[in-house]
């Protein structure tokens, strides 16, 4: 457990949730006040110095952890305090419309259903991520080859078996300082071997009241293949897409069909 005083209240506060916000295209860390993060019904966190947004002294139980800010898109988080244990969490924040996009970056826009969620990852296993062992279901924690480019911590995953099954994961933290161990925001659905298995990053949005989307991408996100796959969420159940990102930066879909 940490502890640490805070000076402007001269008392000592047990470290309940410990959140780092990170920009879902690039990786990197969010630091000033371009994003705020809270839990409805709790005191707001304390700001530090590193961009972190830490909780103290909340009672024991499940919470959701919310983030927002002005060129990014409102996400949340489940977390569980337990006693006697201090929670490290990454949550990625997707761009908005008002997001400044470089010339690197894919932008695909759209229509879907409103409220439909919409996600959209390679169809080239080839150069996916790697699970490193067996995992059962139930599990927490997984362990994930990625080759040591990528930060996946806060990032949405797709786990998909050899027989083509899976089911979409996100990774909150980091369980070993080597970084190949990582702690799931919900328990696997199902079991996974090692051999076959492959793990794919993904990128999400929500369509708004009219059926508007828009999902930036990095260029070279189809690892050299220019076919994705979209999934489309909505009212009617889930269907499968595939969009060719190849040729242009700019990518115009329509999901309604």
């Amino acid at each position: 457990m940490e502890w640490f005083e805070s000076p402007s209240r001269r008392m000592v506060m047990r470290l309940s949730v410990a959140v780092q916000l990170t920009d879902d295209l690039t990786g990197d860390p969010i630091r000033g006040s371009n994003a705020r993060v809270w839990i409805e019904g709790q005191k707001p966190p304390i700001k530090k110095a590193d961009g972190r947004s830490i909780f103290v002294d909340l009672p024991e139980g499940g919470y959701v952890i919310n983030a927002e800010g002005g060129t990014y898109a409102r996400a949340s988080v489940n977390c569980t305090v337990e006693a006697g244990k201090a929670e490290n969490i990454t949550i990625r924040l997707l761009p908005n419309r008002l997001y400044p996009v470089s010339s690197e970056a894919i932008r695909i826009e759209g229509r879907a259903e409103p409220g439909s969620v919409v996600r959209i990852y390679t169809a080239d296993k080839a150069r996916a991520y790697k699970l490193l062992t067996d995992a059962e279901s139930g599990d927490r924690v997984i362990g994930i080859y990625h080759g040591g480019v990528a930060n996946i911590e806060g990032k949405l995953l797709k786990i998909i078996a050899p027989d083509g099954q899976g089911e979409f994961i996100r990774v909150i933290a980091a369980e070993s300082g080597d970084r190949l161990e990582y702690q799931l925001s919900t328990e696997l659905g199902a079991a996974y071997p090692k051999i076959g298995t492959v793990i794919v990053p993904v990128s999400e949005c929500t369509a708004d009241d009219n059926g508007g989307i828009m999902l930036l991408l990095k260029s070279g996100s189809g690892n050299g293949s220019p076919e994705m796959i979209c999934e489309v969420s909505g009212s009617n159940g889930t269907v499968q897409k595939k969009i060719d990102i190849s040729g242009s930066n700019y990518i115009k879909v329509d999901l309604t069909e």
